[in-house]
């Protein structure tokens, strides 16, 4: 799709085809045993794919505030495939925007995976508001290699992130 970085763009494409090592992955392959497979956000679940990028409480939290400053109704899904389908089809008539919302879901599924191995690796904590702005800078940085001339400093539109339904109608 070229909108966001590479790596970003293959890492979404193997969490959609549920080929991330998850703790549940892990256990399956017997690299982990079955006590050390709760979510690490929650622990309160065993951690898949469909749990941590979607179903968790505080997953959920970050899609919810993405998609309210993107202007989405967001709605919850059976499984993290069926979201993806879902919120790909959000429709847009402005091409740009359609782009942001296509960003928005790759930059959130990178940074939730991000923030999850920070955790994992580097006993770094969860800190909510932290992930989301660090989700719109993703963004707002992103969106300037696209070949689409937007008129707006990633600073503006991280000021301004709840105005991108608004700049591209």
């Amino acid at each position: 799709m070229n909108i966001a970085p590479p790596k970003v763009e293959f890492m979404t494409w193997l969490a959609l085809l549920g080929k991330l090592n998850t703790k549940e992955m892990l256990v399956r392959k017997g690299i982990r045993t079955t006590e050390a497979i709760m979510c690490s956000f929650c622990s309160l679940h065993p951690q898949s794919g469909d749990h941590i990028l979607m179903s968790c409480a505080l997953s959920w939290e970050v899609w919810k505030c993405m998609a309210e400053d993107l202007g989405i109704k967001i709605e919850t899904q059976q499984s993290f495939r069926q979201f993806y389908d879902w919120w790909m089809t959000r429709r847009s008539y402005n091409h740009v925007r359609k782009q942001f919302i296509v960003l928005a879901f790759s930059a959130t599924v990178w940074s939730i995976w991000h923030k999850r191995n920070m955790m994992v690796f580097h006993n770094q904590r969860y800190d909510h508001s932290t992930l989301c702005h660090t989700i719109k800078w993703r963004i707002a940085l992103w969106s300037k290699a696209w070949k689409e001339d937007i008129h707006y400093s990633p600073e503006d539109l991280i000021r301004h992130f709840n105005c991108i339904p608004r700049l591209f109608p």
